[in-house]
C-alpha cells in the first residue's frame, strides 16, 4: 500500500515553484526538523527564513528572476538552502561540485550561460568567473526576528534546475529540471511499496549529484528529516554518524558500500535500525547485492535511473534474490520499451536500447557549445534514451548489459571523457589525448588516460596538471604515453583497443 501523500493541492499556488510549497510546509511544521548538519539544526520555519535572509541577498544584488545561478559551497546544507534562495527570488539554479577548479566554473558560465556563481569560498585556481560570497551561516541564527519571506512572484522562472546528463553520445548536455517536473519525481518515488514517509535520511554524496537532490527534496516534502553528512567522511565516520543520529534512511553510492562491508559485524547487521539503505549512480555486482541485504541493512535497495529521467526502476529487497541481475522493475507512471537501432520493439528478454517515458522527464536546455554532432537523449517523439543497452522481462524487470556510450562513472559520478580530453590536450606537450573507463573493483571505474606527445613531459606531469585543472572526481588514475592512437579505415578512434591495453586492477 503506498502512504497517503502530505501535499495537498493549495499546497502548489500558481507559481508552480518549489520554494511555495516549502513556505506551506515551514505555516504546517513550523517546528519540525528539516535538515541537520553537524551541529546545526534547521526547522522547516528555520530553513525558509534562512532562505528568505538570502534571497534578500539575491534580491540586493540585483537578482529580479529569470536569470540562471551557479551553487557552488563546501556544504550540502549551505547549497540546499542557496537553492531555495534562488527559489524564492524566481531564478533557476546549477548545482556544481564546491571542489571545481575556477577554470571549470568559467565554462559552466559561458556554456550555461549563467549570471553568476554563489559561492562561500573562491574556487582553486583563481578567479576569473563572475560570484557572490555569501556565508550561510550567518542567516542561521536569530530567527525570531524574522518573519517568513514572501513567495515568488507570478512571472517566475519555470526552471527550477539546471542538470548535466551526458546524452547517447557521452558529450556533456544540459537539462531543464522545471518545478513541476521535480514534483512529479516525488511522486514516482513514493510509489514503492518500500517507501516509508517521513524518517530521517542520511545522505552522503553532494547537492550536485542529481539523485542526491531528488531523494532531499522527497524526503522533506513528505515531511523528513535529511542530516547532511561531511563531504569527506571515513567509513567508520559514516557508520558512527547513522547509527549514533537515528538515522532510518541513507543514500549512497556502490564505491561506500563497498567501503562499508568489510567495517560489518559477522553475526549481525551493520545498520540494523536503517529501514532503507538504498545505492544509486553505478552498477553492484550480485554479490555486492546480497552481501549488503545480509550484513548491512534489511532494507537494502537499488536504482536506476538518469539525470533525464529521473527514477526508472527500482530493486527492492524481496526481489532481489530471485532478480539478482536486474536493477529492479520498472516504477509505476514510467513506461520502458528495448528497442533495436531503428527503434523497432524486441522480443521479451532480448537485448536492445533502453528507452523510456515518464511524467519526470527534463526537457533539453540549449547550450552555447551544443554542435550537430551532439545526439539529445530526449527525441521529438517523447522518449529518453538514457544511452544503455538492456532487455526487459515479463514482469518488468530492467536487466542493464552495457552502455552506448563512453560515459565513465566513478564512485557514482558520471565523468564525461570530452572534459578530461580537453584538460589534458591544454597541456603544452600533448598533441592528442583519449580517456576511457578503466573497470575497478571499488569504485566501478576508475580514469585512464592516453596521450600522444608533441613535446618533453613525463606522465606524473601531466596528472599534477590535471590535479590543477579538474575537481578530484575527474582526475586520471594514470597517464599512458602511446606513440599514435588506434583507428579504424574512417580515421575514428577506437577506444576499445586502448581498454584492451589497460592492466588489471
Amino acid at each position: 500500500m503506498i502512504p497517503s501523500c502530505p501535499i495537498q493541492r493549495s499546497d502548489l499556488t500558481m507559481s508552480r515553484n518549489l520554494s511555495s510549497v516549502f513556505l506551506a510546509l515551514a505555516k504546517r511544521w513550523p517546528d519540525r526538523s528539516a535538515i541537520e548538519s553537524g551541529s546545526r539544526t534547521l526547522s522547516y520555519l528555520e530553513m525558509m527564513k534562512a532562505a528568505g535572509s538570502v534571497a534578500e541577498v539575491l534580491t540586493a544584488h540585483g537578482v529580479d528572476g529569470n536569470i540562471r545561478i551557479g551553487i557552488a559551497m563546501s556544504r550540502n546544507d549551505d547549497a540546499f538552502i542557496a537553492m531555495l534562495a534562488t527559489w524564492l527570488v524566481g531564478a533557476t539554479a546549477l548545482v556544481t561540485d564546491f571542489r571545481s577548479r575556477a577554470n571549470e566554473r568559467q565554462k559552466l558560465v559561458e556554456a550555461m550561460d549563467l549570471d553568476f556563481f554563489v559561492e562561500d569560498r573562491p574556487a582553486p585556481g583563481g578567479h576569473d568567473y563572475p560570484a557572490l560570497k555569501i556565508n550561510v551561516n550567518s542567516y542561521c541564527e536569530g530567527f525570531e526576528l524574522r518573519s517568513l519571506p514572501s513567495p515568488p512572484a507570478a512571472d517566475a522562472s519555470p526552471i527550477a534546475v539546471i542538470g548535466i546528463s551526458s546524452g547517447t553520445t557521452g558529450i556533456p548536455q544540459s537539462v531543464a529540471l522545471s518545478h513541476e517536473c521535480l514534483f512529479a519525481r516525488y511522486v514516482i518515488a513514493r510509489t514503492s511499496p518500500q517507501w516509508q514517509p517521513g524518517g530521517r535520511l542520511a545522505v552522503s554524496a553532494p547537492l550536485a549529484f542529481s539523485a542526491t537532490r531528488k531523494h532531499v527534496l522527497s524526503r522533506l516534502l513528505d515531511g523528513g528529516t535529511v542530516f547532511f553528512m561531511p563531504l569527506l567522511t571515513s567509513p567508520q565516520e559514516f557508520v558512527d554518524i547513522v547509527n549514533g543520529k537515528g538515522v532510518s534512511a541513507v543514500l549512497t553510492v556502490p564505491s561506500i558500500i563497498r567501503d562499508l562491508l568489510p567495517l560489518a559485524p559477522p553475526e549481525a547487521l551493520l545498520f540494523p535500525d536503517v529501514n532503507w539503505l538504498m545505492s544509486c549512480g553505478a552498477p553492484m555486482s550480485p554479490h555486492e547485492k546480497l552481501e549488503s541485504c545480509a550484513r548491512l541493512s534489511s532494507g537494502f535497495v537499488q536504482n536506476y535511473g538518469s539525470t533525464m529521467a529521473g527514477m526508472i526502476t527500482l530493486l527492492e529487497t524481496a526481489a532481489i534474490e530471485e532478480h539478482i541481475h536486474s536493477v529492479g522493475r520498472v516504477l509505476p507512471h514510467v513506461l520502458v520499451e528495448i528497442v533495436d537501432a531503428g527503434g523497432g520493439q524486441v522480443s521479451s528478454g532480448e537485448t536492445g536500447h533502453i528507452r523510456v517515458r515518464t511524467p519526470g522527464a527534463a526537457d533539453n536546455l540549449p547550450i552555447k557549445y551544443s554542435t550537430a554532432e551532439r545526439q539529445s537523449e530526449l527525441n521529438p517523439d517523447g522518449w529518453i534514451y538514457p544511452g544503455d543497452l538492456g532487455s526487459l522481462d515479463r514482469d518488468g524487470f530492467l536487466t542493464i548489459v552495457g552502455r552506448s556510450s563512453d560515459l565513465i562513472i566513478r564512485g557514482g559520478i558520471n565523468v564525461f571523457p570530452v572534459e578530461v580530453e580537453t584538460t589534458l590536450v591544454e597541456h603544452p606537450a600533448v598533441a592528442e589525448a583519449a580517456v576511457v573507463g578503466w573497470p575497478d573493483p571499488h569504485v566501478g571505474e576508475e580514469i585512464a588516460a592516453f596521450v600522444v606527445l608533441k613535446g618533453e613531459a613525463m606522465p606524473r606531469e601531466i596528472m599534477a596538471w590535471c590535479r590543477s585543472r579538474l575537481q578530484p572526481d575527474k582526475q586520471p588514475r594514470d597517464v599512458f604515453v602511446v606513440t599514435e592512437m588506434p583507428r579504424n579505415t574512417n580515421g575514428k578512434l577506437v577506444k576499445r583497443d586502448l581498454l584492451a591495453r589497460l592492466p588489471e586492477r
